[in-house]
């Protein structure tokens, strides 16, 4: 129990320090600016670290039940998001609730421990069914762009995101040893959440004061090689700093991870970016409705799953 309220101590005595950093240049941006301030997405993210502290450490102290709830909510909203940014016909929106009663199964499999089904349930078992609802509620007419588009925002959405439930249910599903499964299994999203946002923040901090060669304009005209190249290693760097002590990872396996979520990261935003501007951009020429979950966790939705199977293979 001294170590958890350790954890939490740290965790909020970062978050301050950070906040007040983040004041501190929003203050000296508005007055630089006449009151135009260029990093709102540093606001934006520094909230969003509270919340998720607050749900982390609620969890570790209390019941992990307590972060299975949050994140299927989580997954709910970005889903509900993604939907809202496509034009759609009442034959898609019945499709839609299929995916939503989708989401409570997920996470079902998740509380009582059931790996093999959660891994195979919405790649499967979701993916099979959606056709067929589709066909005999709906039709043929735009049967593909109507499956494809919702089986694609389950897999990014609800399958990749509830991955993060997985690292407390590690005791339950690990294949080597319960004790170090037990005592860190947890504290893996610790790990995990921090260097993603660390990669998102360094990455759009480099971009937008450095950057000068776009990865990819017509998706994302923020995303740069410099920043990519930054994120990467400052998300390297925090591996090494903070693996020893939450994690049972070696000097050159924390170095693998920090590379492997640094990338991954990088495509993650990247891939809903192109998603965006896709499928989502309306066909009267509006603009891409703003998203308030989508852009937070896009990253998200590639490191969880990637860094889950890592660890869980080499390490639980």
């Amino acid at each position: 129990m001294n170590d958890i309220f350790q954890y939490i101590y740290f965790i909020f005595l970062l978050l301050i320090s950070v906040s007040l950093l983040v004041s501190l240049i929003t203050f000296y941006q508005k007055r630089k600016n006449h009151g135009i301030n260029k990093y709102d997405e540093l606001v934006i993210r520094t909230r969003l670290w509270w919340g998720m502290a607050v749900i982390f450490c609620l969890s570790i102290a209390f019941h992990p039940n307590v972060s299975l709830i949050s994140l299927m909510i989580l997954c709910f909203m970005a889903l509900k998001e993604y939907f809202s940014m496509m034009d759609t016909r009442k034959q898609d929106r019945r499709i839609f609730i299929w995916a939503y009663l989708a989401i409570p199964l997920n996470f079902y499999w998740i509380y009582i421990g059931w790996y093999g089904m959660f891994i195979v349930f919405i790649p499967i078992y979701v993916f099979l069914f959606l056709p067929l609802a589709r066909i005999f509620r709906g039709g043929s007419i735009g049967f593909l762009k109507s499956v494809s588009v919702t089986q694609w925002g389950l897999m990014l959405m609800v399958f990749g995101i509830s991955h993060l439930a997985l690292f407390a249910k590690m005791p339950e599903i690990t294949r080597h040893d319960v004790t170090i499964a037990t005592q860190y299994g947890a504290l893996m999203v610790l790990y995990l959440v921090p260097l993603t946002q660390v990669n998102d923040v360094v990455h759009y901090m480099v971009s937008k004061k450095f950057g000068r060669r776009k990865v990819l304009t017509a998706a994302n005209p923020n995303l740069t090689w410099e920043g990519f190249v930054c994120g990467v290693i400052a998300t390297i760097l925090l591996s090494i700093v903070i693996a020893p002590y939450i994690t049972p990872m070696s000097l050159g396996f924390s170095i693998v991870s920090g590379l492997i979520i640094g990338v991954t990261g990088f495509f993650g935003t990247l891939v809903v970016s192109v998603l965006k501007r896709n499928f989502f951009f309306r066909e009267n020429g509006g603009k891409v409705a703003e998203s308030k979950f989508i852009n937070k966790i896009d990253s998200l939705t590639y490191t969880a799953p990637v860094f889950f199977h890592l660890v869980y293979y080499y390490i639980f």
